[in-house]
């Protein structure tokens, strides 16, 4: 696999300056409730490059994740996000990365599935002014990309020593696909209403934060194409509430976030199978697709496996725990090198729960054997579960999570 840096380079900042307030009228000192509509002569993506210094990240991204001719052609609502939104995320990534010892990392180098996760929360299906944003609970809208709900509302600021009395803004909501407005994570938008060829730009705040605060965290989406996870259902895996019960992960479904974030792993690209576009060494097939077979850990269909793995390694599940209670892991494992025995742990939120496991049958990669983790307790609520490898050349097929109290 090749080392995939994290996050984004500077690309030139200017301040907005006037821009800030495009969509708002003054009045008396005061501004008043007025959403007019400034328009621009071309497309969205031309409004974006008209702008020198202010969207040249922003363009970096569209352009890298080919949405270009998706913010020219089609009718879009963008919430467009700022070179100072994309600075303070490297700013503050690369600060704790020379805590580490490690070097500076940027845009350029930063996986594809990761900005794609992210940018896809800006780019919103159809047009919409400030004006139709009007509802108490705001207004759903659905990302151009995985229809990724988010919500939009029309407010105003404070100004002048009173409540609302401000311009017209837009509270614009990271949902995280959650019900609970509680769970949601805020941006505003205060240059709104300006209207292109072929839809409508608002402008976040400089102080937003590209990705809404998540750009180091796993997504808690493992994979969006995954031939083995429930149709529609891209959530955490859950893990059952009931005793006795038990739910299979596959290892190729680690989550979305991309290297150093969802996974890690060496500088030598191997496999490339199922995800092709990221850097995890997933290995063919065995068997036949949907192939059932049975072992005393239970019954599971022929998948894919990740292999060339090296010591140091580890990939990320995100899971949900409904009730807490006592759990253990059997990780079905092939091992193909003379060199045994070989080594593991599992970790919940960076914290070894499993202690060191040893793996020493050398039977060949594609012949699973079973290694049980001793039984570990886990809280209520969401987790991250992950799978490091202390030692070389362990061929990972899946793992069965089973509530054990």
């Amino acid at each position: 696999m090749k080392r995939i840096q994290m996050i984004s380079k500077y690309m030139g900042v200017l301040l907005l300056g006037s821009m800030l307030v495009a969509g708002c009228s003054k009045d008396k000192g005061d501004y008043n409730y007025i959403n007019s509509t400034v328009a621009f002569p071309g497309t969205t993506y031309d409004y974006l490059k008209s702008k020198k210094g202010m969207f040249d990240s922003l363009l970096f991204v569209i352009d890298r994740l080919k949405l270009t001719d998706t913010l020219r052609n089609n009718n879009v609502t963008l919430f467009a996000v700022t070179n100072q939104s994309f600075q303070q995320v490297v700013d503050k990534l690369n600060t704790t990365r020379k805590l580490r010892g490690k070097a500076p990392v940027y845009l350029k180098d930063m996986a594809e599935e990761s900005l794609d996760s992210m940018i896809c929360r800006y780019v919103i299906r159809g047009s919409y002014t400030a004006d139709s944003l009007t509802q108490t609970d705001g207004k759903m809208l659905k990302a151009v990309r995985y229809a990724y709900p988010m919500n939009g509302k029309l407010a105003t600021a404070n100004a002048s020593g009173y409540k609302g009395g401000g311009p017209a803004v837009i509270k614009y909501f990271f949902t995280k696909k959650s019900n609970f407005v509680k769970d949601w994570v805020l941006a505003t938008a205060d240059a709104i209403n300006i209207r292109t060829s072929n839809g409508i730009v608002h402008v976040l705040e400089t102080t937003h934060p590209f990705g809404f605060g998540e750009y180091t965290k796993p997504k808690a989406e493992p994979y969006d194409k995954s031939t083995f996870r429930p149709a529609g259902y891209n959530g955490p895996f859950i893990l059952p509430s009931v005793v006795g019960e038990t739910v299979l992960i596959e290892a190729e479904d680690y989550d979305l976030g991309g290297e150093g974030i969802a996974y890690h792993d060496d500088l030598t690209k191997n496999g490339g199978n199922y995800r092709p576009a990221e850097y995890v060494d997933i290995d063919v097939a065995f068997g036949s697709l949907g192939q059932m077979y049975t072992d005393a850990a239970g019954t599971y269909t022929a998948s894919y496996s990740l292999g060339w793995t090296v010591a140091g390694e580890w990939t990320v599940y995100s899971v949900n725990v409904p009730v807490e209670g006592d759990y253990k892991i059997t990780s079905r494992l092939g091992n193909g090198n003379a060199s045994t025995p070989l080594k593991f742990h599992i970790e919940f939120d960076y914290k070894d729960v499993t202690g060191s496991l040893t793996f020493p049958n050398n039977k060949g990669w594609w012949v699973w054997q079973l290694v049980e983790s001793p039984v570990f307790h886990l809280k209520a609520g969401n987790h991250v579960m992950r799978f490091f490898h202390e030692t070389k050349d362990i061929q990972v097929n899946n793992f069965v999570i089973k509530r054990v109290n």
